[in-house]
Parts: structure tokens; sequence; C-alpha cells
């Protein structure tokens, strides 16, 4: 029998499985928002076991290695600090990133894309979670060049919008 103080939660549909694959950030994606895994599981399948209130990732063992409160919250980033590697895989070769190669590529382009990518870093309490958007914006320069983008980033960072979106929307409409 549950005393008054006791809580149980009681989760009002059956729960959604999925498979995903954990990415270079050590995070997979679910339902918009983004859950840490171990970083010893990159690149590997897990299985997304998805209740109404919590998120749970299971190995192929079928092993718990990682429970979250689920978000609802579209592009939330729900992370355990001790999921997080050292490092960033590059998803193409096999190589590292960090924080401080994205600036040192920034750089390269130019002084604007360097404070915006330096921005979105900073911004985050978790560095590795502005990887993905910074190697989204650097990629960009490939399409459109290095001075277009730049350019874009002085944008950004003259209406303080540090993100992806607002330096794509520019380099394709010209606003």
């Amino acid at each position: 029998m549950l005393s008054n103080d006791s809580f149980v939660q009681l989760d009002l549909f059956p729960p959604v499985l999925a498979v995903r694959k954990v990415g270079a950030n050590s995070h997979i994606a679910f339902d918009g928002a983004y859950y840490s895994v171990p970083f010893d599981l990159f690149r590997s399948m897990v299985i997304v076991r998805a209740s109404d209130a919590f998120i749970d990732i299971l190995d192929h063992y079928g092993h718990c290695v990682a429970s979250h409160n689920r978000s609802y919250n579209k592009h939330a980033y729900v992370t355990v600090s001790s999921h997080m590697p050292v490092y960033y895989h590059s998803l193409a070769g096999g190589g590292v990133f960090d924080g401080a190669m994205f600036r040192k590529w920034a750089k390269n382009i130019g002084d604007y894309t360097f404070r915006l990518i330096d921005g979105m870093l900073c911004d985050k309490l978790i560095e590795e979670h502005a990887y993905k958007s910074c190697m989204a914006i650097l990629q960009l320069s490939k399409k459109f060049g290095r001075k277009r983008l730049n350019d874009a980033c002085g944008f950004a960072l003259a209406i303080n919008r540090l993100n992806f979106f607002t330096v794509k929307k520019f380099l394709v409409n010209g606003d």
C-alpha cells in the first residue's frame, strides 16, 4: 500500500520503441529532442523506449544505458555530462573535432565567421551542443564561398541571431 507521500508516475500510453544511431555528439534524436548516450556507443544502433514521461536508451543486448526525463521542447538537449567524450568525432574520415578546431576553421574564413562560431561555442553550457550547428555553418562555405559566408555571419552578428538558420537564410535569400 502506498503512503500519502508516495508518488507513482503512470504513463497514459504504452511505450513507443524506435531504433536510432548514436551521433558524433553522443546524442540520439527522438521526437525533436536530443538525448545523451555514453560516448563509447558512438555509431552504435540503440533502442529508444519512450513513454510520455521518460526516455530509456537500450544497447543491442537490451540493457538500459541511459534514462532521461522526456523533453517536449523541440531542439532541446537532455545531457548527462559523464556521457560526453573529451572530443568530437568527424563523421567523414574518422577525425576528431573540438572547439579549438572549429574556431581555427572559422578564423580561416573570416573575422565575422570566427566571432559567430566563438559566440555559439561560448553560449552553450556544454560546448559540444554547439558542434553540430558550427559544423553546418562552416560547411556552407563549400556551397556559397568564404566571402559570402563571412558576410552572412556579419549580418547574423549585427542582429544578434547566432544560429545556422539565420546564416543560411541570409545566404539563400540575400536578405
